[in-house]
C-alpha cells in the first residue's frame, strides 16, 4: 500500500517543471504579454497623435477665423455679427475659452495693428483658377510665399477673378423656435436668400449676396430667432472642370 502511494507522489512531481522551466515559461509568457501590452499602447498613442493634431489644425483655422472677424469688425459680439458666429464654431469645437479670448486679443493688440487682408489669384493644377485671401502684416512677404507656392504646382499668378462670384453662405437651425423646415425656408426668402438648401438634421444653408451677408444674418438672428451656426463669405466659380487623381 505504502509503495503505491509513493509511485503515485512520485508520478504527480515528476509532472512538475523543475524551477529553471517554470522560470522561462513564465518570462515567455510575461514577454508575449508584454509585447502585446505594448503594442495595443502605442497603436492607441498613435491614434490619440493623429486626433491632437487634427485637433489643432482645427484650432488655428477657427483661430484665425476669430482674429480676422474681430480686425475686421470689432471685438465687441452685439456689434459683429461674424466675430459671434465665429466664436460659437470654435465653442461647438471644444475649443478652450482662453485660445478664443487670446485669438481676440491678438486682433487688437499692436502686433495686428498694421495687418491687412488681401486676396490674390492665379492658375493652379491643371489650369483650376484659385482665390487665396489672406491677412497679413506682411506684404512683401505673403507675395513671395504664395508665388513660390503657384510655381511648385506649375502654376502661375494671374488675374482670375472674373471667372468667379463672390456670395455669402449661412447654416441656420430653429434654436428654440422649433419651426418647421419650410418656415424656416420662407423666412429665409423673406430675409434675401438667393437659394436654399435643406443640409439634414434640422439645419438649413443660405445663399445670398455677399453684400446681404451680414442683414440676412441679423434678420435670421433677431427676427426669427434662429441660431446662426456657419456665417462666412465664398467665391462661386462661374463654371466647374473635373480633375482626376492623375
Amino acid at each position: 500500500m505504502l509503495s503505491r502511494i509513493s509511485q503515485s507522489i512520485s508520478v504527480q512531481l515528476s509532472s512538475v517543471p523543475c524551477a529553471g522551466q517554470l522560470s522561462n515559461g513564465c518570462s515567455g509568457l510575461l514577454q508575449l504579454k508584454r509585447h502585446s501590452g505594448h503594442s495595443r499602447w502605442s497603436k492607441i498613442r498613435r491614434s490619440k497623435g493623429v486626433s491632437d493634431v487634427r485637433k489643432g489644425q482645427l484650432f488655428a483655422t477657427l483661430s484665425k477665423d476669430i482674429l480676422r472677424a474681430a480686425k475686421e469688425g470689432g471685438s465687441d459680439v452685439k456689434f459683429n455679427l461674424r466675430l459671434a458666429t465665429a466664436i460659437r464654431q470654435a465653442k461647438q469645437a471644444d475649443m478652450p475659452k482662453e485660445n478664443i479670448e487670446r485669438a481676440i486679443k491678438r486682433a487688437t493688440s499692436k502686433e495686428y495693428s498694421n495687418a491687412e487682408q488681401l486676396v490674390y489669384e492665379g492658375l493652379g493644377l491643371h489650369g483650376a483658377a484659385l482665390i487665396v485671401e489672406c491677412l497679413t502684416d506682411n506684404k512683401n512677404r505673403t507675395v513671395h510665399s504664395l508665388r513660390s507656392k503657384f510655381n511648385h504646382m506649375g502654376g502661375s499668378m494671374t488675374p482670375v477673378g472674373y471667372m468667379f462670384d463672390k456670395k455669402g453662405r449661412i447654416w441656420f437651425t430653429c434654436g428654440s423656435t422649433n419651426d418647421s423646415m419650410d418656415k424656416m425656408m420662407e423666412n429665409a426668402i423673406e430675409a434675401g436668400a438667393e437659394d436654399i438648401a435643406d443640409l439634414g438634421e434640422g439645419k438649413v444653408e443660405i445663399i445670398c449676396g455677399f453684400s446681404s451677408l451680414q442683414a440676412i444674418t441679423k434678420l435670421l438672428t433677431e427676427n426669427n430667432k434662429y441660431v446662426v451656426e456657419l456665417m462666412e463669405g465664398m467665391y462661386v466659380p462661374n463654371t466647374t472642370v473635373a480633375l482626376n487623381e492623375e
